[in-house]
Parts: C-alpha cells; sequence; structure tokens
C-alpha cells in the first residue's frame, strides 16, 4: 500500500467515526428535546373582559372607575409584569401577577378629571408572557363636564 492509500484510508475512518458519534449524540439529545418543545407549547393567552371603556359624562373632579376581568385562556402560567396608564390621571392595579391557566384576575383602573374638561381618551396598558400580545392596550373614554351652580332669581322690586 502506498502512503497516499494509507491517507485516503485514515480520513475515510476518522469522517465515519465522526459520523457515528454525531448520530449517536443526537439520538441522546431527542428525548429531552421533545420535552423542551412540549414545554414551550404550554403557553398562556391574555384575554381581557372589554379592550375599550366609556366612562361618559362625569363631573370634573370625579374619579370613575370600572373592574376589568384579565383571563389566562393559554395552557402555560400568564406572567403579569406590569401595568400602567399612559398618563398620572389613570390608577391601574391589578389583584393578581401571576394566572394560572382558566383562571382570572381583576384589574381595576381609576380616571382622575380633576384637570380635564370636555372628552378625553387615554390608555392602560398590560406586561406580560403571552407571546401573541406581550403588550395588551386598552383605551378609556370619557366627557368631563364643569358643575356649574345656578345663580340664584331675584325678583326684581318695583319702588
Amino acid at each position: 500500500m502506498s502512503v497516499k492509500s494509507i491517507i485516503i484510508f485514515f480520513l475515510v475512518g476518522v469522517i465515519v467515526i465522526l459520523g457515528g458519534i454525531l448520530v449517536f449524540s443526537n439520538i441522546q439529545n431527542k428525548p429531552s428535546s421533545n420535552i423542551i418543545q412540549n414545554q414551550s407549547l404550554l403557553q398562556p393567552k391574555l384575554l381581557v373582559s372589554e379592550e375599550e371603556w366609556d366612562f361618559g359624562k362625569v363631573t370634573q373632579g370625579e374619579k370613575p372607575t370600572h373592574i376589568f376581568m384579565v383571563k389566562n385562556e393559554g395552557e402555560g402560567d400568564l406572567v403579569i409584569t406590569g401595568v400602567k396608564g399612559c398618563c398620572a390621571c389613570i390608577e391601574v392595579s391589578i389583584s393578581s401577577n401571576l394566572i394560572k391557566p382558566g383562571e382570572s384576575a381583576e384589574l381595576k383602573v381609576s380616571y382622575d378629571t380633576t384637570d380635564y374638561v370636555g372628552k378625553d381618551e387615554k390608555h392602560v396598558f398590560i406586561y406580560s408572557n403571552d407571546p401573541q400580545v406581550p403588550d395588551k392596550r386598552i383605551s378609556l373614554y370619557v366627557e368631563t363636564e364643569v358643575f356649574q351652580i345656578p345663580l340664584p332669581q331675584i325678583p326684581y322690586l318695583k319702588d
């Protein structure tokens, strides 16, 4: 046998051995990758009872409140990482940051109309681990009116 034949035979042998190792390692890792894939299929799904809310007509200075239901319609745990109003006039709180599949939490939203007059639109944001909607927006509407006290009518007296 020539030196050239020995080198080719050696290289073919190394390639066959490395191929066998690669195939064997893929077979061993296959079940654990299936487990990871199955766990990733258990995803949460955030659903809000209303995507918008109209508080209607209110008197300036009132703080109308509405409670939204936030439900997890997915198969994995829904983690609420934050709830936030678009400005300081919106107060937001949620009853639970962890919502199990099929369960719900209350999202309480209050709108302080002290500094507003007329029609207004604001937004609330819910941040979560929902892969489809990681930042859910809820629209809020209000029409604020100034409360006016009617002046008393004084009858005109003739002399």
